[in-house]
Parts: structure tokens; sequence; C-alpha cells
């Protein structure tokens, strides 16, 4: 495995274990405190997205990250009591975050431009304008979409405030970044990241 793979599978693992831990915490907390993980969630992924970027230097590898902890997600599939659409809807919004992230990157590096407030804001808006018209679609099969069911002020702020405060919180992430230097990952590592993602997804 060379090495832009292995630091692919390290981030993306590492974005599985915050999704199976930090991400089941938040959305035990969001019975109380609706949106919770919609303000922390996105921002801890783009961490593991913007470090993957520093790595390979390339945009691509931004995906290639969502889809390493979209796949890993999809491990809950080995377990036969989980609703299935309980998982794809969850490993489709890391596929549509990495996606847009990656979009982003791409365009700056193109127009030779620093990621600024706008960047980011459209990171999180792009993501989840796609993942309403989705959830809209399948609400129309009745398959569950309760952020297109419970009304507009749910959508308005999924789509909006979610957005604006993971902007926020992204932004500040990368005045205080201290370095853009890749950081060496052992392929043990990676390989115990990928393993432990993976026994903590299918605990939770």
């Amino acid at each position: 495995m060379n090495k832009k793979a292995i630091q692919i599978v390290y981030w993306g693992s590492l974005w599985g274990i915050a999704e199976a831990t930090l991400g089941y915490v938040l959305h035990m907390a969001a019975i109380q405190l609706p949106g919770v993980p919609g303000f922390v969630m996105f921002p801890v992924a783009f961490y593991f997205m913007r470090k993957s970027y520093l790595a390979a230097r390339k945009a691509d590898a931004v995906f290639q990250v969502a889809l390493v902890a979209a796949s890993i997600k999809c491990c809950d599939f080995l377990i036969p009591a989980n609703i299935p659409i309980r998982i794809l809807n969850p490993a489709l919004s890391i596929l549509l975050e990495g996606l847009a992230v990656a979009l982003v990157f791409a365009y700056a590096e193109r127009r030779r431009f620093a990621v600024g407030f706008a960047s980011v804001f459209s990171m999180g808006f792009l993501w989840r304008a796609v993942f309403l018209v989705y959830l809209f679609l399948i609400s129309l099969i009745n398959l569950p979409a309760a952020l297109v069911t419970d009304g507009l002020q749910v959508s308005l702020r999924f789509l909006l405030l979610e957005s604006l405060v993971n902007a926020i919180l992204m932004l500040a992430y990368l005045k205080i970044e201290r370095t853009e230097r890749a950081v060496a990952v052992p392929p043990l590592v990676a390989y115990a990241a990928l393993a432990t993602a993976i026994m903590l997804t299918l605990a939770f």
C-alpha cells in the first residue's frame, strides 16, 4: 500500500471512530438538544478531510477518505437487527460531506485562492441541500425523513443554522492550524485504526 493510500485509510478510519463514539453520544444528546450532532460532527469530519488533503495535496483524497468512513459505517449491515435506512442515510451523508469538501478544495486549487468563510460555509450548505432533496424524495415513498417532514423550520435549521455554526468552527480551526505538513503514518497504525473503527461501529 502506497503512502497516499495509508493516509486515506488512517484518516478515514479516525473519522469512522469519531462517528461511532462522539457521533453516538451526540445523537443521544440530540433527544434533548436537537441539532447538536449537526453543529459538531461536520467540523470534526472536516478536520480528518483536511489532514488527508494536506497529505496528498489532491482534492480527490478528500472524497476517498469519505469512502473509507462510509464503508466503515456500512459494516452495520453485518448486524441483522439494524434498520437499513438508518445505516444508508448516515453513510450517504458522509459521502456527500466528502464530495462537497473535495469540490470546494478543487475549486480553490484551480482559482488559487485561500479557503475562507464563504468556502467553508458552502461546503456545509452544498451537502445539506443535496441531502434534503434526497430526504424529500424518500419521504414520497413513506421512508423516514424527519428533517423534511417535521416542518420548514427544522429544514432551515439543518440547512442554514448548522451550516453557519459549522463554518465558524471550521474557519476557527483553519486559523489556528499549526502546520500544513503531512503527518507520517506507519501502515500498522493505519490498519489498527481501521480495525478499531470497525469494531466500535459494530459495538455501537
